[in-house]
């Protein structure tokens, strides 16, 4: 016989409402000054239902996100590695601009000082986003668009890197040019 908590039965309907009201937030708050009080306010529920579901307010920025990047950038059908990838890309380059950028640095100051957080984000979004462009690039090794002696980690690490690099120092735009000149990169590196 297992254990049931103590307290009212967690409600998909409330954690969409709080993702959502996180994600309205975020949008709205350039100084990031979000909290648990305030989703819990917009979203119309109280801060207990909050805390059955997630941890940490970092934790719910992630998910809130997450929920947003898998929305946002769904993985393409593969077509060829430039059509794929470069979809993907520019994709990702606008919700970048579109605000999610601001929220990716944010997540990644509150994981550059909870370690247990970092896990997280590296579990939950990194290796999700790099498992997508991994299966892309694995498709153009099945495809002979890329040789099958290619180390696709470190092409992974290539865009990403590149990416993560412009996102944090902001030296570079991060734009349709760059989605494109990325995905050339690949195609020359992948060869």
């Amino acid at each position: 016989m297992t254990k049931t908590k103590a307290g009212r039965p967690r409600s998909e309907k409330a954690k969409q409402a709080v993702l959502s009201a996180t994600y309205e937030l975020l949008n709205e708050d350039s100084d990031k000054k979000l909290t648990i009080e305030a989703i819990a306010k917009k979203a119309g529920v109280g801060k207990p239902t909050i805390y059955r579901w997630w941890p940490s307010l970092a934790d719910i920025v992630l998910e809130a996100v997450l929920t947003q990047a898998d929305s946002k950038i769904p993985v393409p059908h593969y077509e060829s590695l430039q059509t794929t990838l470069g979809q993907f890309l520019r994709r990702s380059m606008k919700s970048i601009n579109e605000g999610d950028g601001e929220n990716l640095r944010y997540l990644m100051a509150l994981a550059q000082n909870d370690d247990s957080f970092r896990t997280r984000f590296k579990d939950n979004f990194v290796s999700k986003r790099q498992e997508t462009l991994k299966s892309i690039l694995q498709q153009a090794v099945d495809s002979n668009e890329i040789s099958p002696t290619q180390d696709l980690d470190i092409l992974v690490d290539v865009v990403f890197g590149a990416m993560w690099y412009r996102l944090l120092i902001g030296h570079g735009k991060m734009d349709e040019s760059f989605a494109v000149e990325l995905t050339e990169t690949v195609i020359r590196l992948g060869k």
